[in-house]
């Protein structure tokens, strides 16, 4: 039974989006599981690099690996007919060409694994067609090991350490260019001279619930009979900082 050119083409497809999506897996999981910091949402970081790397992977091997592939078995069906494994083998050597723009060791061992992988895919898609047999199980595997993995490592992330007011401080403290700059980093009261007035300066965090705190900023200043003060608060998690009020008028001296 000869293959026509839309089958070659679907089966060049398959093949593609199975090498691809595996190595990637592969790759995320490694990247996941080696780093020695501790990673918060492990599951949802796999499910998210793995669709990055499966995309960037996939367009090269789109390209380049399809454009290969068909020289390659064009020139199996001539030479070494029978031979797949050569077939897979010359594969393998061309996906190592990624290191020519990426000279980094995983990303050309990446190559050689996707190129190889996308040969024996390639080579069993076209078998199971030969034999007029179905290829479902060969997409829905990869899936269900997909989610199976992301599972495993949402349920085996390290939980995230408290939330404390000295982490919602340094939150609120940490940009640049604001008119909290020159209040204390941390919850405390600093006191000196600016200009001839007396001037305090006080942060203070106050807890509202399990995530969110109230960090406080309150100036005060004294010159004679002069006295006033200026105040302004955020709502503060872990990854916000959002205005909550303000009171009075800036000080008359510069800051």
């Amino acid at each position: 039974m000869k293959e026509h050119t839309g089958g070659r083409i679907v089966r060049k497809l398959g093949a593609t989006v199975l090498s691809t999506f595996i190595v990637s897996m592969i790759w995320s999981g490694w990247e996941i599981a080696a780093t020695e910091d501790s990673v918060y949402y492990q599951g949802t970081d796999f499910f998210f690099m793995t669709l990055i790397y499966f995309l960037y992977m996939g367009f090269f091997v789109l390209v380049y690996g399809n454009a290969v592939s068909f020289s390659i078995e064009s020139l199996q069906n001539r030479w070494f007919k029978h031979a797949d494994w050569l077939y897979v083998l010359i594969l393998g050597g061309f996906g190592s060409a990624i290191g020519l723009i990426f000279p980094y060791q995983s990303i050309i061992f990446s190559g050689i694994l996707a190129a190889a992988l996308f040969g024996v895919i390639d080579k069993w898609l076209l078998k199971r067609w030969q034999q007029d047999k179905g290829n479902k199980i060969l997409f829905i595997v990869p899936v269900g090991v997909f989610f199976l993995l992301g599972g495993f490592f949402y349920l085996t992330s390290p939980e995230l350490p408290p939330h404390t007011a000295e982490d919602a401080v340094k939150f609120a403290t940490s940009g640049d260019g604001t008119s909290i700059d020159r209040f204390p980093d941390e919850a405390g009261t600093w006191k000196g001279e600016i200009e001839g007035y007396q001037v305090e300066r006080t942060t203070s965090a106050e807890q509202l619930d399990e995530e969110n705190y109230l960090v406080t900023f309150t100036e005060t200043w004294q010159k004679g009979t002069i006295q006033d003060s200026w105040m302004i608060a955020y709502r503060v998690d872990r990854s916000s900082s959002t205005l909550h009020d303000e009171e009075g008028d800036m000080p008359p001296y510069e800051r």
